[in-house]
């Protein structure tokens, strides 16, 4: 009778911890925790869980490089593309930016969110770039012309692709639109959009 309860009382200790577990993997990243709570989402918004879909921040991008897994990226927004917002570059803590371009130019961020706290959801991927794509994105960036100029060669860069961006509300411009003509343009820059969608 002893060993039974004991057995029981062990399966049942299993069992809890088991539970415990299941539901600490649903627990929202911060990601989507902030997307339910207020904050404003860019493109479309997947839902992530902590245990199930990685939290990273810049400085971890290079080793997520080529794994088809959905990852959320947080940080601090660096910078933006100044033309109509199709990428931006995000910021940890050591300072260390990671270059964030929106899957196939399907969407746009504000022009104006420098400094706001930021998650981006997505994947990476290893791409080469062309000495004409640097020049594109340092003139997107407002770089001067001296500094275009001495873009001589090209570069491998590690991408984040996002699906969203989620930023804080208040104070942001709203986000350019394609007009008419551009949305009838193809919109994907097959450089620019990997061979694959990640796990879900």
């Amino acid at each position: 009778m002893l060993a039974r309860t004991l057995r029981s009382t062990a399966l049942l200790a299993a069992a809890s911890s088991m539970a415990l577990l299941l539901s600490a993997c649903q627990k929202p990243t911060r990601a989507q925790y902030d997307a339910t709570h207020g904050w404003t989402v860019y493109g479309n918004l997947v839902e992530t869980a902590r245990g199930v879909h990685p939290e990273i921040v810049a400085s971890d991008v290079p080793e997520w490089a080529g794994i088809p897994k959905r990852i959320v990226l947080s940080g601090t927004v660096a910078d933006v593309c100044r033309t109509m917002g199709c990428w931006l570059e995000i910021e940890d803590e050591t300072g260390t930016r990671a270059m964030v371009m929106n899957l196939n130019h399907a969407f746009f961020i504000p022009r104006n969110a420098r400094g706001r706290n930021v998650h981006a959801i997505g994947w990476v991927v290893e791409e080469e770039h062309s000495v004409d794509m640097l020049k594109h994105l340092a003139m997107d960036a407002g770089k001067s012309q001296a500094e275009i100029d001495a873009i001589s060669e090209p570069a491998k860069r590690f991408i984040f692709i996002a699906e969203s961006v989620i930023l804080p509300p208040g104070g942001l411009e709203k986000p350019v639109e394609l007009l008419p003509a551009e949305e009838e343009l193809p919109a994907v820059d097959t450089a620019m959009t990997p061979a694959a969608e990640p796990a879900k």
